[in-house]
């Protein structure tokens, strides 16, 4: 099977080493935010603001801040910003 490609432009500044605007497909954002379907989304939602992992962090307020035109559904950004384990059902006290 042949490797699907996926762009990204950046434009960069070079003196501040920071990345000023990146534009890419619906597929790499796709990609990126489902890093946050581990365990690591959790983790940033818990420790907020005392994050260390700021590339991370960042990530999760973009999906925070992004506009549901741009997701399937609301149900589609909940399953992002609020995942859920697979083994929750092991751990459920009634």
């Amino acid at each position: 099977m042949a490797a699907k490609q996926m762009s990204l432009t950046l434009l960069v500044d070079k003196e501040r080493n920071r990345v000023i605007y990146a534009e890419s497909g619906k597929d790499l954002v796709e990609t990126l935010f489902s890093f946050l379907t581990l365990p690591l989304g959790t983790v940033i939602k818990l420790s907020g603001k005392q994050s260390n992992m700021s590339s991370l962090t960042m990530l999760y307020k973009s999906l925070e801040d992004l506009d549901l035109e741009f997701l399937n559904t609301k149900a589609c950004k909940d399953m992002l910003l609020h995942p859920k384990s697979s083994a929750e059902e092991l751990y459920v006290t009634f």
